[in-house]
């Protein structure tokens, strides 16, 4: 039996990857692969293809980890084994970006030579020997033409092709398919720039993907993590949507198996009517505990000889499994972690050894971060907590954060718990919420993990805590504790049935805390801007000096840059229109204008104004944004001139991601300013003339100023690039 296996001997070499992230190489040796419910569907559509011919488009998806990678290397070697004739199978990694880009990615993937081989074939099938080179390319290209009006109905493209095996037109020909304008050549052929040139790289695909089908008896293309060109903008546009849709019907219409791979949120970014298009869709499916011995004991018979489970046994491959709810890559990596323990301690692997390896490898956060993470939350949403408060008596466990509903003595509990891998666990953190209940009936408790929470588990204490645990994950638990925490008191407030003008109340006092919060936050951000602009100073002291004496004229002036005109302008313009917005600055200095006639009226009129504004908090707060918007532009312009200085002859690719750093810097901090605050300081607020602004037009110049300090980084980096 398994269970009773003489632990192996030591080997020098661990069966099992450490870090399970498949890999798809040309003639390199497949992975360990195990016949799931996943991998027999696909295998079933492609030997469908192979055997009928009849193309189109499947559609492989699952989370990360589930292996669609591994499932994509194992339909390549499925389809180069075909006895069907010969199939040509492909695979591409896709790229963050356009389909222009994945269209160059498929043109290098099959190399130029390929290409003119491919077309070389059909010029070597004409019956008619013409006599001049140019007979020869005008007859091959009417022949193309013919051959590809199923996918384009473009006669440039059976042109190009045409002049893709005449060495004196070749690179031309394969700019033109790699999407850049004709050259002189093709100009005179009669080839013109496309319009859309994104469309046309769909066309490119599809029309090699026809040749390739033709000239082999099948063809195959795989789409690994197609996902990330749809999302690269947001949710896809029509004209996304209308060119994924033409890349699967070129497909079909050439023929052609199209593959494509992702995650679930692939099939919900795209319309229905082009999810109609797509035809069997595969979902990975978990491994079970018999896939998982299966798949220990073909790793060990690959690098032993030996098909073995041990050090493994049938019960801790049952547990494995549970606690990794049969994600494959989970499961591969503690499969490696629990290998090399078992050999070290020359011992079968346990329980026990599952566990602490689950904690090490999935723990990667500390019970301290997000103890500090929820704290973060809570301040910034303005709800008032206490830390390690006691609920009931003394013999109880303090919550980790208590959110009281103000006087009704209800509140909500926030409860951090390490990873849950044992029933116990559960247990245990069941009879927390039934004693938090009994000794405050109205309250609601919030339970998050740190670490790793099996399915079943999670199941079972959404039952009893009423709302699903939160696994920590960086990325998405500031919002999913703040939609929690903020549900949990609505939940509240029904129940206590809190009347109206309390519940405004206690609103209208977390909406203080939170601006508060903000301002305590603008004030830091405030002191690093300082900071930071000091840091890029290469003189600090020559440039407090003009800061202190004369930003104010630079800024209006565009004076005393290295930066282009243009560049200069861009900033000049923004500050000028913020100054417009707030007037603050322009009031200050009427303020302390030296007495002369018409400047001494101003004079008079600004001081008064200041003080009554000055009075409100909330013009206090909203000249604290105006400031730090202020000093985050004058940063970011003299970041930008320092790299304009140094390198604005013949940048190299390294210094433009330096730009984009400093534009993606400008980004990151002008998203958390309130810029809305600034609406408060319509008082304040001058035209150049001098006389308030009407409310009309104030409205306008606050929208036009808004879409420039969101768009600045992108305009700068146009203005630099062109210049």
């Amino acid at each position: 039996m398994d269970a009773i296996e003489d632990p192996p001997a030591v080997d020098p070499v661990n069966p099992f990857s450490p870090t399970a992230v498949a890999r798809v190489t040309e003639g390199g040796a497949l992975a360990t692969t195990v016949v799931t419910v996943a991998i027999r569907d696909a295998l079933a559509h492609l030997d469908n293809y192979l055997t009928t011919g009849n193309g189109g488009t499947v559609a492989v998806v699952g989370d990360y980890g589930t292996g669609k990678t591994h499932l994509a290397a194992e339909l390549l070697a499925h389809a180069r084994r075909g006895t069907t004739g010969t199939v040509q199978a492909v695979y591409l990694d896709a790229p963050a970006d356009t389909f222009l880009s994945l269209s160059r990615r498929f043109l290098g993937r099959l190399s130029r030579e390929a290409v003119r081989a491919l077309v070389d074939d059909y010029r070597a099938e004409s019956a008619d020997v013409p006599t001049t080179a140019g007979e020869r390319t005008q007859l091959l290209a009417e022949r193309l033409r013919v051959e590809l009006a199923e996918v384009t109905a473009d006669h440039s493209v059976g042109t190009v092709l045409a002049m893709l095996v005449d060495p004196a037109t070749e690179t031309a020909a394969w700019d033109w398919l790699m999407g850049y304008p004709p050259g002189p050549a093709l100009v005179s052929a009669g080839v013109t720039a496309r319009t859309d040139v994104e469309s046309g790289a769909v066309e490119t695909m599809g029309v090699l993907a026809l040749l390739l089908a033709r000239r082999h008896d099948r063809y195959v293309l795989v789409l690994d993590e197609l996902d990330k060109i749809l999302s690269t903008a947001g949710r896809p546009g029509d004209e996304t949507s209308a060119r994924f849709s033409r890349l699967i019907g070129v497909f079909t219409s050439a023929g052609a198996l199209l593959v494509i791979a992702g995650l679930p949120e692939l099939l919900h970014l795209l319309t229905p009517q082009v999810r109609q298009r797509i035809g069997p869709i595969v979902r990975m499916s978990a491994l079970t505990a018999q896939d998982v011995r299966d798949f220990i004991r073909q790793s060990q018979l690959r690098a032993f000889g030996q098909a073995r489970l041990a050090p493994f046994t049938v019960e801790t491959t049952e547990y494995l499994t549970n606690l990794t709810d049969g994600v494959p890559r989970r499961l591969i990596r503690l499969c490696y972690h629990l290998y090399q323990r078992a050999m070290q301690d020359g011992t079968q692997v346990t329980h026990r050894m599952v566990r602490e390896a689950v904690r090490v490898q999935f723990d990667l956060a500390s019970r301290q971060d997000v103890a500090a993470d929820v704290r973060r939350v809570l301040t910034q949403e303005g709800w008032s907590y206490q830390r390690d408060h006691l609920i009931g008596s003394l013999r109880d466990l303090p919550v980790d954060f208590w959110v009281p509903l103000d006087e009704q003595g209800g509140g909500c509990c926030v409860l951090l718990t390490e990873s849950v891998l044992k029933a116990e666990e559960v247990d245990e953190l069941n009879r927390r919420v039934v004693a938090i209940r009994t000794a405050v009936p109205d309250s609601e408790v919030i339970l998050v993990v740190v670490g790793h929470l099996p399915a079943e588990f999670a199941a079972d204490l959404t039952e009893t805590f009423s709302v699903e645990p939160i696994v920590h994950d960086p990325q998405t638990f500031a919002e999913d504790l703040s939609g929690s925490v903020k549900a949990s008191m609505r939940r509240l407030e029904q129940t206590l049935g809190a009347d109206a003008l309390t519940s405004v109340r206690q609103r209208v006092e977390r909406i203080q805390r939170q601006q508060t919060n903000a301002q305590r936050s603008l004030e830091r951000l405030s002191y690093q801007l300082d900071e930071i602009r000091g840091d890029l100073r290469p003189d600090a002291r020559a440039s407090t000096r003009r800061d202190t004496v004369s930003s104010t004229h630079q800024a209006e002036t565009g004076l005393a840059t290295a930066l282009p005109g243009r560049v200069a302008r861009v900033f000049v313009e923004a500050v000028q229109a913020l100054d417009q917005l707030t007037g603050f600055e322009r009031h200050l200095r009427d303020a302390f204008t030296p007495s002369r006639p018409e400047p001494a009226r101003r004079s008079g009129e600004a001081a008064p104004l200041l003080r009554s504004g000055l009075r409100s908090r909330d013009v206090q707060r909203a000249l604290g944004t105006a400031l730090v918007l202020r000093r985050l532009i004058e940063a970011f312009r003299e970041g930008v001139e320092q790299w304009y200085v140094n390198h604005r002859h013949a940048p190299h690719p390294a210094d433009l991601q330096r730009l984009d750093r400093l534009c993606e810097t400008y980004d990151g901090i002008a998203e958390y300013l309130p810029l809305f605050q600034l609406d408060l300081l319509d008082d304040l607020a001058l035209p150049d003339g001098g006389t308030p602004a009407e409310p009309v037009d104030r409205s306008l110049s606050w929208s036009e100023a808004r879409s420039m300090f969101d768009g600045l980084s992108g305009q700068v980096r146009r203005q630099v690039i062109d210049s």
